[in-house]
């Protein structure tokens, strides 16, 4: 009887532990964030830990923090790279190689014959697959955070060490729902096409190899604490000197070289790819295709669905949304939201993001006035950035707690772009 009642008190006891510690518990905030051995970004990663993973937290010692993971190992964990509420699991993750298919449509300019449209998609094609054939993985990135000093890696501030783990518990966002169901594979070929024909249309591949690593570097800080549960994130810098940038259906984004020329630092740069890739997580344009009259009308994205005329007249409703109407205003918004504190928990400057936004439309209005008329035909007319927009984004940003250590890595950007 005495042997009973000792497991029953065990038991009790674990049950007690277990619903005290589901109280405590935090969840990863960012794909593949490290655990490691030590409070230390120079300490050694013991093990990857995927958006969604729940822990249990043990101490603290801000800015860090010691958790157990599900299968019983504990270690080290970055303040920035958890959080409090659970957020959507990373369904392949932002480091998962993507299946390497395409299912491109054929391109259909009515001012080019057969033969040219037929070269012209095998261009497209080809341009793409070098373009996106560039795999980074969270050692990359650790080693790119190193060398700028940014996010853990920042030094630490020697007259009030606490500081900065104080201000990442202490911060708070407001949180967005994606706008449309994840398409899975089917999203993928879309924005693949949308790839291709932006290929074609819009600028091809900037060429410079070192310039889309380090653009794609910049990208995966921020985009591994994009909203939504995962893409198959890439950045690809097309030549073309109007300041673009757009996010397409599956996480592909595309950004300009005079969008880059107009920059001043990387926080900025990471500011802007932060709100690409909260629009691709939160789904705005995939929203937008599943009201299209292909996929509405129950539009398969397979070779012989591609094939139908409504697919390419959805891609190219889909491309004028993203190089000359633009988003809704409630899209930008959030996506604005939610660059912040993207570019919070990175590391980088959020206040840059109301400059960033400043200079581009300034660079676009500075064009349009030198083109005139010409601007209307293939580009969106530019308009100076709306007041309340820039507005809310210094009163969210006014409420963050002082963070010193966050970075602008202006040297880094002038020396690489």
């Amino acid at each position: 009887m005495s042997r009973r009642i000792v497991l029953l008190a065990a038991l009790l006891l674990i049950l007690s532990a277990t619903s005290t510690h589901a109280e405590q518990a935090l969840w990863i905030d960012a794909d593949q964030s490290a655990m490691r051995a030590w409070r230390s970004a120079q300490s050694d990663v013991t093990l990857r830990l995927t958006r969604g993973t729940m822990v249990l937290p043990l101490y603290e010692q801000p800015p860090w923090t010691r958790v157990r993971e599900p299968g019983g190992q504990e270690g080290w964990v970055y303040r920035a790279q958890l959080t409090d509420r659970p957020p959507a699991p990373a369904v392949n993750g932002l480091f998962h190689p993507a299946p390497a298919s395409m299912i491109l449509a054929e391109d259909e300019d009515a001012e080019r014959g057969p033969q040219q449209a037929s070269q012209g998609r095998e261009w497209a094609e080809q341009a793409l697959r070098s373009a996106l054939d560039l795999h980074l993985g969270p050692d990359d990135l650790d080693d790119f955070l190193s060398d700028g000093g940014v996010g853990e890696f920042a030094p630490a501030d020697e007259d009030n060490p606490t500081a900065s783990g104080e201000a990442l518990a202490k911060a708070s966002f407001p949180r967005f729902a994606a706008t449309a169901v994840s398409g899975g594979e089917a999203e993928r070929q879309v924005g693949l096409n949308l790839a291709a024909l932006a290929l074609r249309r819009v600028g091809r591949p900037d060429g410079n190899p070192s310039l889309a690593v380090y653009v794609n570097l910049v990208g995966l800080s921020v985009a591994r604490f994009a909203p939504g549960d995962g893409m198959d994130f890439h950045v690809v810098v097309l030549d073309q000197r109007r300041p673009l940038a757009f996010a397409l259906p599956g996480g592909v984004v595309m950004i300009s070289t005079g969008l880059l020329a107009v920059l001043d630092n990387e926080a900025q740069l990471a500011c802007v790819l932060a709100r690409e890739a909260a629009h691709a997580g939160l789904e705005h344009l995939w929203a937008r295709a599943l009201a299209t009259r292909f996929l509405k009308g129950g539009g398969k994205v397979t070779p012989e669905g591609v094939a139908d005329p409504a697919f390419n007249k959805m891609l190219d409703q889909l491309l004028d949304t993203l190089v000359r109407t633009g988003l809704d205003a409630g899209d930008e918004e959030q996506a604005d939201l939610a660059a912040v504190e993207m570019a919070w928990r990175a590391g980088y400057d959020p206040r840059e993001l109301a400059t960033a936004i400043t200079r581009i439309e300034e660079a676009k209005h500075a064009m349009a006035e030198r083109e005139g008329s010409m601007t209307t035909e293939r580009w969106p007319q530019p308009m100076p950035p709306e007041t309340g927009r820039v507005e809310r984004l210094h009163n969210l940003i006014a409420t963050l707690p002082g963070r010193g250590e966050l970075a602008l890595g202006a040297k880094r950007y002038k020396a690489n772009r």
